[in-house]
């Protein structure tokens, strides 16, 4: 719930703070030459010291990986600038400059005093928090933040750049621990510094790391716990969590959680606005995965067709594909769905006359599908649920 809250929080202010449209090519704050000259300084400074050969091997390795990065990301970068993602914002949003203030996570102690690290692209803003979190020893966290913030945000392009700041801001780490020593300190390799720099550093190399995509999609009836699992997977695997839920909210004009309008109820839930939420979803799919991560699709998927759309889709794009069965008996979903009905605070706006409706039209799987699927319970852990669904991600 804190994760959540965080999330939340962050995307509430990158969609309020103020936006900066300076001159993509040239060298304001915001444009990625700031970023190029902040990432070379870093490199500059880190080679003065005497790094152990295992470190030196390190650092060159991450600067040429961030200088291809660079480069094939300039254009990406400069079209952000254009289309407003860069904000005047916080600048060093950590977990230390943050506190819960009557229920709510509030951000202070912005540097209001340096515009190049202020403003920046908002996604860099995630990337910081997310090293932050990973180098407190909570990777499970960190997954969940970046894939709750994306959902209220909706800035899945964002996540092409996301490597990169993470590894600029994990070597201003390294190196604000390494210039507690001058160079020629005569046991550098000794001090507590320089473990620190060796904590950063090997985190900036594994974020340099391709990871392993696949395509994982739910199948269920509202109220087999397809969000439960979906958000246990995330913090297991670091897949990128799409809930059909909140992208057909979206799409409508409405945020996640926002309650639709009875009279809305014809428009967007009907079939029309179903297959625009499927062509989001694999749009969105695609983006995520494109920027090298995994990505959960967590629908109902009753019918056959759309979740072979999506097992085309993985095949296209030559990652595992799985289906998560999400099962649960009847009176256990008609008690969920009265549950949370009761309590709200949900994106999901199912109701036990939906359930009705959706054990009519759902249609089995077949048993090719079967055997890309594994069955799941949402009383699970998510170490459980991510061994169990890993052998499917292993096959071709």
């Amino acid at each position: 719930g804190l994760i959540r809250s965080i999330a939340r929080e962050l995307a509430r202010l990158h969609a309020e703070l103020p936006r900066c449209f300076p001159d993509p090519g040239g060298t304001e704050p915001g444009t990625p030459a700031v970023l190029r000259s902040a990432l070379e300084q870093n490199f500059a400074q880190l080679q003065r010291y005497p790094l152990a050969q295992r470190e030196q091997e390190q650092l060159e390795s991450v600067e040429q990986w961030a200088r291809v990065q660079y480069d094939a990301l300039l254009q990406t970068m400069q079209q952000r600038v254009r289309d407003g993602k860069v904000v005047d914002g916080h600048g060093d949003n950590h977990l230390g400059n943050m506190a819960i203030i009557d229920g709510a996570v509030r951000l202070f102690d912005c540097i209001e005093f340096n515009a190049d690290f202020r403003i920046l692209d908002s996604i860099a803003e995630v990337a910081l928090l997310d090293m932050d979190i990973n180098a407190r020893g909570h990777p499970a966290e960190s997954y969940r933040l970046l894939s709750d913030y994306l959902e209220y945000r909706g800035d899945f392009a964002g996540l092409a750049l996301l490597d990169l700041y993470r590894v600029y801001f994990a070597l201003v780490r390294a190196k604000v621990k390494l210039l507690q020593h001058p160079p020629d300190h005569p046991d550098i390799a000794h001090t507590d510094a320089y473990g620190e720099l060796c904590r950063y550093l090997g985190m900036a190399h594994r974020y340099c790391q391709p990871r392993r995509g696949f395509l994982a999609i739910t199948c269920g009836l509202s109220g087999s716990g397809k969000s439960t699992v979906a958000a246990r997977l995330v913090e297991a695997s670091g897949a990128i969590r799409l809930r059909s839920d909140v992208e057909r909210k979206r799409l409508f004009g409405l945020a996640p959680e926002q309650h639709s309008r009875p009279d809305d109820a014809a428009t967007l839930y009907s079939s029309d606005m179903s297959r625009r939420t499927f062509q989001r979803l694999a749009e969105l799919a695609e983006v995520i995965l494109d920027a090298g991560f995994p990505v959960i699709v967590d629908a109902t998927f009753l019918h056959r067709r759309v979740r072979d759309d999506f097992r085309q889709l993985a095949t296209r794009l030559d990652v595992p594909f799985a289906i998560i069965h999400c099962v649960a008996d009847a009176p256990t979903l008609r008690d969920r769905l009265l549950r949370r009905a009761a309590t709200g605070g949900d994106a999901s706006e199912a109701d036990i006359e939906v359930l009705a409706q959706q054990m009519e039209k759902m249609q089995p799987l077949t048993q090719a599908e079967m055997e890309r699927a594994v069955a799941v319970d949402s009383g699970s852990a998510a170490d459980e649920l991510w061994a169990g669904l890993q052998p499917l991600l292993m096959q071709p």
